[in-house]
């Protein structure tokens, strides 16, 4: 090493000098004094602009100089009038920058009034520090992060996302499913039938094939296993179909309706007489308990139940063979069905939408965990008016309460019964190979439907929790 490379290490060793005094063209770097460091900052608590304000989180990358909460603050929080708490190595001079729009910057000495008010919301506030030996400035920005909006609300978007995906002039009846990863759309117009599938709706890219059944179908009863589709005629009969929809034959099963797949079975009810049965592809048969809804039940949920090591199919709502509608959901382990609700939706619904997504739960901190939950959705009840209430549950159908005002549908989205839910995840971002600039994610895409009146309606809307679609914390 040189002299002047030796001598010029001793000077930043010091602190007086920074880079650079080097032989080569390569920079030598300083240690900054521990007196100009932020060690600690939050904001003091002030439940007029939000409850554990003084909990937030914020980060201090010292490589950068940011100073940022990585969880935003709820959509609306004030930011003009924050009092930060700075703690410091035992600084000589602390400083805060802060922006005004149209006029000169205002300083604020920390070290005199700890106490000051500083209004964050016009951009990022400069602060500096002075090491202690003023020798060193160093030069922070922070950045208090507040959600654009409503974080939790579950957003459909302005209008209605796509049309049905067919190649019919015009749409009679449809149903949707989701089968081996992609979703399928069979939608009529008397006696022509197309079957459109696509494994990314988000791209709004569907392929379309014409189906032929030689009999009128019940579109409404398209259903499937794990390893078929399944859908039955007006007369009951059932058909089947193993290669993705090409060709259809019958089973020789008759049903009055179909409820879903478990597993590779198909099951649904039948009427032998006056008594109710539950029956299977399989060959299974059990008479069906009174309270049990043997029509008009919720497209079902196949899942596997934390407290149960056998997968648990649900459905929510129906007809009871008396007629009457319920509210209740029920379950089916594989060998028995049980009703699960102690408190079932506070309305007796047929054609209800289940479908499966989360909510976020914030602790005082404003740390957020993601909870699975049940969303139900549309129906209507015993005078044939449409449901506008979304209901979850957050014990897999054993209770049911309305949803908070963010879950709720908005107005421009109309009451519906027999539509379908499918989640299908999208990748948000673009990709990277360090930090993280995509992300999956699960949107909620809700097909047809009918209105009060009986008509179908002839969209798919798209719905999302918006935390949901923010940049992971990293």
């Amino acid at each position: 090493m040189s002299r002047l490379s030796a001598f010029c290490l001793i000077i930043c060793a010091a602190g007086f000098g920074f880079v650079g005094c080097n032989t080569t063209s390569e920079t030598l770097e300083y240690e900054v004094p521990t007196s100009a460091l932020v060690k600690s900052f939050s904001l003091s608590a002030d439940t007029k602009v939000l409850d554990n304000l003084d909990k937030v989180f914020f980060s201090i990358d010292l490589v950068t100089g940011n100073i940022f909460n990585a969880d935003s603050m709820p959509y609306g929080t004030k930011t003009d009038k924050l009092v930060p708490v700075i703690t410091t190595g035992g600084a000589s001079a602390v400083e805060l920058v802060v922006p005004r729009p149209g006029q000169s910057d205002t300083t604020y000495n920390y070290l005199e009034n700890s106490t000051d008010s500083i209004d964050f919301s016009s951009g990022p506030v400069k602060l500096k520090i002075q090491s202690l030996n003023e020798s060193v400035t160093k030069v922070y920005t922070i950045k208090v992060n507040v959600h654009n909006v409503k974080s939790d609300s579950l957003s459909w978007g302005d209008i209605a996302y796509m049309e049905l995906p067919t190649s019919l002039p015009y749409v009679e009846a449809q149903h949707t499913l989701k089968f081996k990863g992609k979703a399928y759309c069979l939608t009529s117009e008397g006696n022509n039938y197309c079957l459109a599938s696509s494994d990314n709706p988000a791209a709004k890219i569907w392929e379309y094939k014409k189906v032929t059944f030689g009999q009128n179908m019940k579109v409404s009863t398209f259903r499937a296993s794990n390893d078929a589709m399944y859908i039955l005629d007006i007369d009951g009969n059932m058909y089947k179909s193993a290669d993705l929809g090409e060709s259809w034959t019958q089973t020789g099963q008759k049903y009055e309706y179909l409820i879903g797949g478990y597993g590779d079975i198909m099951l649904g009810t039948v009427k032998d007489g006056d008594k109710w049965k539950i029956a299977g592809t399989d060959g299974s048969s059990t008479d069906a308990p009174a309270e049990f809804p043997v029509t008009g039940t919720s497209v079902p949920l196949e899942y596997t139940f934390p407290m149960s090591s056998t997968r648990q199919l649900t459905v929510v709502g129906g007809v009871k063979a008396s007629g009457e509608l319920t509210g209740c959901a029920w379950g089916f382990d594989g060998s028995n069905w049980a009703c699960l609700s102690s408190a079932p939706l506070p309305d007796a619904l047929e054609g209800v939408t289940l479908v499966p997504y989360y909510v976020f739960a914030e602790n005082e901190y404003w740390v957020a965990t993601k909870e699975s939950i049940f969303v139900a959705i549309g129906g209507k009840n015993d005078t044939g008016e449409c449901n506008t209430t979304t209901y979850i549950s957050y014990d897999y159908g054993m209770s049911w309460r309305k949803g908070s005002d963010l879950m709720q549908l908005p107005k421009y989205v109309p009451g519906l019964y027999d539509a379908q839910t499918l989640v299908f995840t999208s990748e948000l971002g673009s990709r990277a190979s360090e930090a993280i600039t995509s992300w999956e994610c699960p949107y909620i895409y809700m097909f047809g439907g009918e209105f009060s009146n009986g008509l179908i309606s002839n969209t798919v809307w798209r719905g999302v929790i918006n935390r949901l679609s923010f940049k992971p914390l990293q």
